[in-house]
C-alpha cells in the first residue's frame, strides 16, 4: 500500500469522523423534523460527498475543502427539525468545534515533532489524533447540547452574552490558522490553542450549571405554585363540604315537614331537586384518592367556566405509583394543556381516561384541537409558550415520567390530540 493511498484513506477517514461528528450534534440540537430517517440521509448526503471527494482527488484542508464542508453543514442542517434560526446556530455549533479541534490537534502535535503546521496534517499521526478528537469532543459536544434542550432556561439575550467568550476564541484560532502555517508550533502558541479549546469546554460547563440553578429556581417557584393550588383545591372541597353538611340539615328538616304532612309525592320532588342542586355544585370523583379527587374536581370547575366539557373514565387510584407532587404535577399540566387547546376547538371536549392491570397504569388524556399539530418526533414539546416565565409544565411532566420509567406517546390526528402514558406498578 503506497504513502499516497494511506494519506488519502486517512484523510477521507477523517472527514467520515467530522460529518458524523456534525450529524450527532444536529440530532442531538435540532431533533427531527418532517422528513423520515434524517440520520440516514445525511450519511448518504457524507457518502456522496466522500465519493466525489475521492473520485476527483480533492486535496484536503484547503479553501475547497473548507467551503464544501460549510455547504455540508447547511445542507444537512435542512434535514433536521428546528427553525431557521435553530439551523443556523447548529452550523455555528459545528463550525466552531471544527475550527477549535483542528487547531488543537495541529499545533499539539506540531509542537511535539516538530515540523511547521502548515505540514502536520501530512503526517499519519496528526490524521489520527485528529480522528479521535473529532469522535470525543463531537459525542461530548451532542450529549451536553441534548441535555439543553431537555432543560433549556436561559433568555436569548442571556444566551447570546454567553456565546461572547467562545466567539473570542474562533475569532483568535483563526487568527492563528492562518498566520502560523509557516513555522512549527511553539510552547506558547500550543498552550494558547490547547488552553483556548478547554477554556472554551469550561465555559460550556459553567453556562450549563448556571442554566441549572435557573431551571431549578423556576422548579422550587412551579412547585411552590403547585403546592399553593394544591391547598387551594383541598380548602375548596372542604368549605364545599361544610356548606354541604350545612345545607344537609335545612333539607332534612324540610324533608321531615313534607312527610310529617304526608306529602309523599311533595317529598320526592323535594329529594329530586335536591340531588340536581347537588349535582350542579359538585363534580364527585370517587378514586379513593382524596387529593386526586379534589384536584380532579377543582380542573372539572375550570373546565366548566370556559365551556369545556371533561368526561372522565377512572378506577381505583389509591395505589397509582405517583406520590402527591408528581401527580399534581403530570394530571395538572396535562389538563391544563388540554383544557386550554379545547377551548378553542368544536365540540370543546376532553376526556380522561385511567385504567389498572397487573403490571401498569395506563393513562389516556384526549382533547379536541382546533388544527392538528405538528409534532417532533412523537414526543410532548418541552413547552407550548413562548413568554418568558412560562412553559416549564410540560418539561416538569416528561422529568416525572422518565423518574418513573413511564413511556408516553402522543399522536394528533382528526383533530384530536392524545397522550397515552403506561406508568408501571413495580415503581410504586
Amino acid at each position: 500500500m503506497s504513502e499516497v493511498f494511506t494519506d488519502a484513506l486517512l484523510g477521507h477517514l477523517v472527514c467520515l469522523v467530522q460529518a458524523n461528528a456534525f450529524i450527532m450534534v444536529e440530532w442531538a440540537y435540532l431533533g427531527r423534523g418532517k422528513l423520515r430517517w434524517p440520520v440516514l440521509w445525511a450519511e448518504l448526503l457524507c457518502m456522496g460527498q466522500l465519493c466525489l471527494s475521492f473520485v476527483t482527488e480533492m486535496p484536503f484542508f484547503n479553501a475547497q475543502t473548507i467551503l464544501l464542508n460549510v455547504l455540508y453543514l447547511f445542507v444537512t442542517a435542512q434535514l433536521f427539525g428546528g427553525t431557521m434560526t435553530d439551523k443556523l446556530t447548529a452550523c455555528l455549533i459545528n463550525g466552531t468545534m471544527c475550527l477549535l479541534v483542528e487547531n488543537t490537534v495541529n499545533y499539539t502535535y506540531s509542537w511535539f515533532t516538530g515540523v511547521r503546521t502548515g505540514e502536520a496534517w501530512q503526517h499519519p499521526g496528526c490524521l489520527i489524533a485528529l480522528c479521535a478528537a473529532n469522535f470525543i469532543v463531537g459525542a461530548a459536544v451532542a450529549h451536553s447540547l441534548y441535555s439543553w434542550n431537555q432543560k433549556c432556561a436561559l433568555q436569548p439575550l442571556q444566551a447570546l452574552v454567553m456565546s461572547f467568550f467562545p466567539g473570542v476564541a474562533v475569532v483568535l484560532n483563526i487568527v492563528l490558522m492562518v498566520t502560523g502555517t509557516r513555522q512549527p508550533a511553539t510552547l506558547v502558541t500550543m498552550l494558547l490553542t490547547f488552553g483556548m479549546s478547554v477554556a472554551v469546554l469550561v465555559h460550556i460547563a459553567i453556562v450549563q450549571m448556571f442554566n441549572d440553578q435557573v431551571v431549578q429556581r423556576e422548579n422550587s417557584r412551579y412547585r411552590a405554585r403547585l403546592e399553593q393550588q394544591r391547598a387551594e383545591a383541598l380548602l375548596d372541597s372542604y368549605t364545599e363540604q361544610r356548606r354541604l353538611t350545612h345545607e344537609f340539615t335545612n333539607h332534612m328538616s324540610a324533608l321531615s315537614a313534607l312527610l310529617d304532612q304526608d306529602d309523599l309525592k311533595g317529598a320526592r320532588t323535594y329529594i329530586a331537586s335536591v340531588s340536581k342542586l347537588v349535582a350542579a355544585g359538585t363534580t364527585i370523583m370517587d378514586t379513593h384518592n382524596p387529593l386526586l379527587d379534589s384536584i380532579l374536581s377543582k380542573k372539572y370547575e375550570e373546565a366548566a367556566q370556559k365551556g369545556v366539557t371533561v368526561y372522565f373514565d377512572l378506577c381505583d387510584l389509591k395505589e397509582i405509583p405517583f406520590d402527591g407532587m408528581d401527580m399534581v404535577i403530570v394530571l395538572s399540566n396535562l389538563l391544563d394543556n388540554a383544557i386550554r387547546a379545547a377551548a378553542q376547538a368544536l365540540p370543546p371536549e376532553v376526556h380522561v381516561r385511567i385504567r389498572k392491570t397487573p403490571e401498569e397504569y395506563l393513562l389516556s388524556v384526549r382533547n379536541r384541537v382546533q388544527d392538528d399539530l405538528d409534532l417532533e418526533d412523537n414526543k410532548l414539546p418541552g413547552t407550548t409558550k413562548k413568554e418568558s416565565g412560562h412553559g416549564m409544565g410540560l418539561a416538569n411532566v416528561q422529568e416525572v415520567l422518565r423518574k418513573y420509567g413511564a413511556e408516553y406517546t402522543v399522536s394528533c390526528r382528526d383533530r384530536w390530540f392524545r397522550f397515552t402514558c403506561a406508568i408501571p406498578v413495580c415503581n410504586s
